[in-house]
Formats: C-alpha cells, structure tokens, sequence
C-alpha cells in the first residue's frame, strides 16, 4: 500500500475534482492532510474515511460552515462523541424530510406517466372530462384534488 497519495490521484480514485479538493482544504475542511516540507498535500489511506465523510454530508446538503464545524470536533478526538453524534441525528433528519419530499414528487412523476400513457391511448390529453364520472379512474380525481389544494394554499410544505 501507498505511503501518500497526490491530490491527484486523490482526484482520480474517488471521483472528486482536484479543484473541489482544494477549495475544501481552502474552507478548512482538509486540515487533518498532512504537508510535505514544500507544501503539496500527502493524503494517506486513513484520510480517505474522513474525506468520505465530507462528500457525504456535502452530498445529503449540509453546508460547508457545519462541514467545517464536523471537521473541528472530529479533530478533537473523544471529548466531542456526543456533538458530532448531535450533528449527524440532525442530518439524519433533514435527509429524511428530503426523501419524504422526493418520495412525494415521485408520486406525481409516477402518476403523470400513467396519466400521458392513458392520454396517448385516447388522443386526447381531457380525454377524462367525456367519460362518465363514475368511469374516471380514481387517481385523476386524487391528483385534481392535490391541484385545488394547491391553488387554494392547502398543500402542507
């Protein structure tokens, strides 16, 4: 195994550009990578996991200044289990709030599928305002009410 790894080849084994590495070293997010005597960076393979971690929460939308707050109580060892534990019960949250979103919008997407694939059949994108009440599938109804309820500001954010 390799003693350093060049930011470069830091770059090319987990897909994160050169310059998004520098500009998190920039940010202070980098400074466990240690320096060589003219400055360039030496990660070794036990940076990576940190690194890791990073990309994970910049990924799931935690923003840079809480990344670099992460970054401070991890460097500081065992005094700060319970903080980092805290922040990641918070992310933890907010990932979920983004899942239960998307998990909504694919809903939608899903249903507009089977909505145009119905119109296509019928050559008619109304096709559903000619049939008899009775006879309109119940999803079109459903999304018509998730429609007013938008109009009218029912739709809980």
């Amino acid at each position: 195994m390799k003693e350093y790894y060049s930011i470069g080849e830091v770059a090319e084994r987990t897909g994160i550009s050169a310059y998004t590495l520098r500009y998190y070293d920039k940010e202070g997010l980098l400074s466990f990578v240690k320096r060589s005597p003219s400055g360039t960076r030496q990660f070794t393979a036990e940076d990576f996991e940190p690194l890791y971690t990073i990309t994970v929460l910049k990924r799931g939308g935690m923003p840079i200044k809480d990344i670099r707050r992460f970054m401070e109580l991890y460097l500081k060892g065992n005094e700060t289990i319970h903080e980092r534990y805290l922040m990641f019960a918070e992310q933890k949250e907010n990932l979920q709030k983004q899942i239960d979103e998307l998990q909504k919008m694919l809903k939608i997407v899903e249903y507009k599928c089977w909505y145009f694939q119905e119109a296509e059949k019928y050559g008619d994108i109304n096709y559903y305002k000619r049939l008899p009440k009775e006879e309109v599938d119940q999803r079109i109804n459903e999304f018509n009410q998730i429609v007013n309820d938008f109009r009218e500001g029912l739709l809980e954010e």
